[in-house]
């Protein structure tokens, strides 16, 4: 039941924000990590951090309870975001396809974003490091670099998006980039490109 509520909870939340709305969507529960990581529902190795995963063909969400309520919560609503992005790309000119146009970390991102929230410590500590370095990345390198990790940094410029143009700000740049790439979705929503972008994040 639990699970239930809490799916049911973020899905009206990202419904709401994404201005998109679906009848169902299978959620696979395992007890626990370790039987999670010995799942045939999907092929391949699941690796140890891997909290959840969302299927790109049939959108299943297979995931484990943590064992703490609001890990599972978020891990829940992080996935959750997947499958609307997955449902919005279906529903543009071209399909899954267009999600070659959205980068790793703004895809990422988002899914952090909206199940984590502006304020997150973990998310805050990666920025701390990578300003006393003086090594926060442009919008260049969170695209090309592999360095920087794109769940932390992306949820961070994801943060920065939503607070300075709110968040009806992230459907729309989201649902631009799908059909236009990111570069031209920061200038008809945001009004500049990547590399303003960047300087005025830094």
């Amino acid at each position: 039941w639990d699970a239930a509520r809490m799916a049911e909870r973020w899905y009206k939340r990202h419904a709401a924000l994404l201005r998109h709305s679906f009848a169902r969507n299978p959620l696979i529960f395992y007890a626990d990590a370790p039987d999670f990581q010995q799942s045939n529902v999907i092929s391949g190795i699941i690796e140890q951090g891997t909290g959840g995963v969302t299927e790109g063909a049939r959108e299943r969400v297979i995931m484990p309870f943590t064992g703490i309520y609001a890990s599972t919560d978020h891990v829940l609503g992080h996935e959750l975001v997947h499958v609307f992005q997955y449902k919005i790309a279906e529903a543009t000119e071209g399909g899954l396809a267009n999600l070659d146009n959205v980068p790793l970390w703004m895809i990422e991102g988002m899914a952090e974003y909206l199940s984590l929230g502006r304020d997150d410590p973990h998310t805050a500590m990666w920025l701390r490091d990578a300003l006393r370095r003086n090594d926060l990345p442009t919008v260049s390198q969170l695209n090309t670099d592999p360095r920087y990790f794109p769940y932390r940094f992306g949820e961070a410029m994801w943060a920065f998006i939503g607070g300075t143009w709110g968040d009806e700000a992230i459907n729309r740049v989201y649902r631009s980039a799908l059909t236009r790439g990111y570069e031209e979705a920061f200038r008809s929503v945001l009004g500049m490109r990547s590399d303003s972008l960047s300087k005025r994040w830094h």
